[in-house]
């Protein structure tokens, strides 16, 4: 039996782009319904945005694959 394990890389990348769509999904809501949104909720959307947009192009390009020789991220053993 292999003990399992999972890439703390990508566990990492998808937990910040579950919070990154959920923050956006907050401002466009407020925007939806009439409330202000200020410049600076505003800019946090664009960023928010673009790591979803750039993230995205990692995966479809497969630039962030579990077998890259040069993955920063050690895989976690888990228990």
């Amino acid at each position: 039996m292999t003990i399992p394990t999972i890439d703390t890389r990508k566990a990492w990348l998808d937990e910040l782009q579950v919070h990154t769509q959920s923050s956006l999904m907050k401002i466009t809501e407020k925007e939806v319904t009439g409330k202000h949104v200020s410049p600076v909720e505003i800019q946090y959307a664009k960023v928010c945005s673009a790591y979803l947009y750039l993230y995205r192009l990692a995966q479809d390009n497969e630039i962030l694959s579990a077998d890259d020789p040069d993955n920063p991220f050690d895989f976690e053993t888990l228990h």
